[in-house]
Formats: structure tokens, C-alpha cells, sequence
């Protein structure tokens, strides 16, 4: 799967030339985007009525009546979450935003419904994201590794039926609706996986109920409802009206280090916790002494957000033996403030996955980057699968998803899982052979 890129210049002109109007940067980015998903919405035919008002004010008509098609969408109408019904919009502005709309569709090739396009588009779009909260969203084909790697065990391990995975970073919802389509369809490996549910209805609403989503930006999460709902409507064949009000879609606008009353974070409550978290250090002083007190045993000095959300996801959110999985900046391992992690915090735990990326081109991430993967558990054993860089790409790869670094950590994570699936299957022969005798 591709998308359409431009050069982060063309966002910003866009943006520039409706914070004219607006005056503010921030509203010009959700007057802008918005656009985006109602035409989205109206392309896919996921909207209850076939023709888009025109103006900004049928855009805002149009926001309202996708509100209502979902609980979970309602925060499309909240001014709130976008404040667009208090700061009107120009006609120079307007024609702006259908003029690059027209111009750049934020549509994946293929026509897919599920909305990579309008992920990666916000994030370009907003700058005050990217910089003030390191909105940086997870490419597909890195997304369906980690959860290869924690979800689909997972499932293999307690049944499809029963598994819950969370992101706790969801931002717009790459790794939430990838674990979506992980959840629809459990790959088949060694053995037959129980059903979610019988009937495509069953399917869909299994498969919303199994994930979580949970973000500061509580635009990013609106659109992260909305991209798993269009997920389940485009396969029903219905618009969004028609999927049942009583569908769950878990997702909420939180902290998610810091705020104990939201159900969605409630302990002990995954079998699968899976984030490519915020990598910055907090830059109020509040919240960073806040999330220090919160997580004593990460958050030292200079820390680096990723480490409480390891703690988080280890020490809170996980199952007993549940997998959590993150790509995270690899400064821990070279920087002061990663030393009571390494030394300390991360020897209490199972670790299954030590996973170099740095050398790979992940589009959007100039941190050097690696994949760690736990159980949340007592270390089991003396063996920790790690995959070591050599050197980076020679340059950069026309798909990312096939540059060399990224294909031969696949390979080797694929021989890895052959390997460990037929020492399991040898295994169990010989007690099977055991018994008999």
C-alpha cells in the first residue's frame, strides 16, 4: 500500500494561507483536514447523504451529520475538539483548501477506506502536533511487525475471541486499525485459529471491540474512530449511519501516564500493548516533574517520554504474561538517563525482542530508532532474540517497506518464528511420543 506524498512545503503553504483567515495556525489545520475526511467520507460513500454540501458552511453541516452517525464521532461536533463553528472561514481561504484537495487527494491508491492517507496527512498538516506533542505516525509495514510480534502471539496464545490490545500513543490510529484488520482476519500459523464470531456482523464487532486507542489530541482520536468504523462499514457495504450506535469503538481523547479514571486504562486490562510512543521530554516543567513522580523507576534526569511508556504499558496496562510491543528511540541505550532503565527496570521483565531499526529509512523518523518486545513477566529463560545492524540503506529506497535494511530485518525475523515454530512442533512430538510410550 502507498500513498500520495508531497513535500512538507506544500502542507505548510496551504496552512499558512488559511491561518490568514483564521488567524491561528491550529484552526487552520482542523478547517483544512476536515475537508479532507468529509470528502473521504463522501468518495468512500460512508457518509448518510450522497451529495457534499459546498462552502464552509456545508462543511460544517457535514461534520455534524457524520456526529451523528456514531457515538464514537461525535466529537466531529464537539467546538472543543474543532473549534470551526467559532472562527467562520473566508471564500480565499475555502477556495485554498478545495483547490489542494483537488489537486493532492488524500486518498490511498487502491481506494482503500481505512484512512492511511488521512493519518499521515494530519501530521503533515500540523506542525504544532509534530512539534509540541511529536505527533509522528507508524508506517504500515512497521505497524504489522510489532504487532506480528506481540498481537498475533497473543491471539495464539489466550484465542482471537479473547484478546484486547491497546495503543496508548494511538495518535491517528496506524497501529489501531492495523491491529483492527489483524483481528478480522488472524493469520494462520501452525494451527487453525478459533473464530471471532459467526457472520460478518459478528466479525466486525469482535474485531472493534479487541482494540483501544488512546491519544492526547482529541482530534487525532476522533479521526481514529472514524478510521476504524469506515474500516467496518466499507466491508458491510453500509454507511456510517448504518453501523449499530451500540458498536464498541475504544477510543478516547487522554494522559494516558498520567490520568488513573479512564476506564480504557484500567490495569491488568490487555493481552497486547503495543506503541510507537512520543520520544521528547516534556517541555512544561509541570508535567514533567508530574510524569517523574508518576514513574520514578524510568524517569530520571533528561528522560525521554518512551520510558514511562514502557513502564505504563508493563507495569499497568498488560495482562500477566501479556506482550508489549514499541518501536522507540535507541538514546537510552547511549544517554545517562537510560541507565537506571537498562541497569535496573528492564531486567525485571521477560524481554522476547531486541530489534536494531536504525539503519532502516522509516519515513517521518530522523531518531535512531529500535523494536522491543517483552512479556509482562519474570525474565523466562537465558535467551533474548536480537537482530543487529550492520549499516544503513545506501540510499533512499522508492518504497520504504522494500529497502534493504527493512527487508533483511523481516527475513531475519522470519527465520527466527520458522525456527522457533518448529522447535515448539519438535517438542511437542517428543512429549506426545513420550506419553504414548
Amino acid at each position: 500500500m502507498t500513498t500520495r506524498t508531497l513535500p512538507p512545503a506544500a502542507y505548510d503553504k496551504v496552512t499558512a494561507t488559511v491561518g490568514r483567515d483564521t488567524g491561528e495556525q491550529r484552526t487552520a489545520t482542523l478547517w483544512t483536514h476536515a475537508a479532507a475526511l468529509v470528502r473521504h467520507a463522501h468518495d468512500h460513500g460512508l457518509a448518510p447523504t450522497d451529495d457534499r454540501p459546498a462552502g464552509p458552511d456545508g462543511l460544517l453541516k457535514s461534520l455534524e451529520s457524520l456526529a451523528d452517525c456514531h457515538p464514537s464521532l461525535a466529537p466531529l461536533a464537539d467546538p472543543a475538539v474543532l473549534p470551526l463553528w467559532e472562527q467562520p472561514l473566508g471564500a480565499t481561504a475555502w477556495a485554498a483548501i478545495e483547490e489542494f484537495w483537488d489537486r493532492h487527494p488524500a486518498l490511498e491508491d487502491e481506494h482503500r477506506v481505512d484512512g492511511y492517507a488521512l493519518g499521515d496527512t494530519y501530521q503533515l498538516l500540523s506542525e504544532e502536533a509534530r512539534k509540541g506533542r511529536a505527533l509522528c505516525q507508524t508506517p504500515p509495514w512497521v505497524a504489522r511487525l510489532l504487532l506480528r510480534l506481540s498481537l498475533e502471539p497473543a491471539m495464539e496464545e489466550w484465542g482471537p475471541a479473547n484478546v484486547r490490545m491497546i495503543d496508548p500513543a494511538c495518535g491517528t490510529g496506524h497501529i489501531a486499525v492495523a491491529a483492527f484488520h489483524m483481528t478480522r482476519v488472524p493469520p494462520v500459523r501452525g494451527r487453525r485459529p478459533a473464530p471471532v464470531g459467526h457472520g460478518p456482523q459478528a466479525v466486525e464487532r469482535r474485531a472493534l471491540a479487541a482494540v483501544t486507542g488512546v491519544d492526547l489530541d482529541a482530534y487525532a482520536v476522533a479521526l481514529t474512530a472514524y478510521r476504524l468504523l469506515a474500516s467496518s462499514a466499507s466491508v458491510l457495504g453500509v454507511s456510517l449511519d448504518r453501523v449499530p450506535a451500540s458498536w464498541p469503538v475504544n477510543v478516547t481523547a487522554a494522559d494516558s501516564l498520567l490520568d488513573r479514571t479512564e476506564p480504557l486504562l484500567a490495569a491488568g486490562t490487555y493481552h497486547a500493548c503495543v506503541a510507537n510512543p512520543p520520544y521528547i521530554t516534556p517541555k512544561d516543567p509541570v508535567v514533567r516533574d508530574q510524569v517523574r513522580a508518576a514513574y520514578p523507576q524510568v524517569a530520571a534526569g533528561k528522560y525521554s517520554l518512551a520510558l514511562p511508556f514502557t513502564a505504563l504499558m508493563l507495569e499497568h496496562l498488560a495482562v500477566p504474561d501479556g506482550f508489549v510491543a514499541q518501536l522507540t528511540a535507541n538514546s537510552f541505550m547511549k544517554r545517562e538517563f537510560g541507565r537506571r532503565y537498562v541497569t535496573e527496570f528492564l531486567p525485571r521483565y521477560d524481554a522476547r525482542w531486541i530489534i536494531d531499526t536504525s539503519g532502516a529509512y522509516i519515513p517521518g523518523h530522523g531518531t535512531p530508532t529500535c523494536i522491543l518486545v517483552h512479556r509482562a513477566r519474570p525474565p523466562v529463560g537465558d535467551t533474548v532474540t536480537v537482530v543487529r545492524g550492520n549499516r544503513g540503506e545506501p540510499h533512499i529506497p522508492e518504497d520504504p517497506a522494500q529497502g534493504l535494511v527493512w527487508r533483511a530485518i523481516e527475513e531475519a525475523v522470519d527465520s527466527r518464528l520458522a525456527w522457533d515454530r518448529f522447535q515448539a512442533g519438535a517438542d511437542l512430538a517428543r512429549r506426545d511420543g513420550g506419553d504414548t510410550a
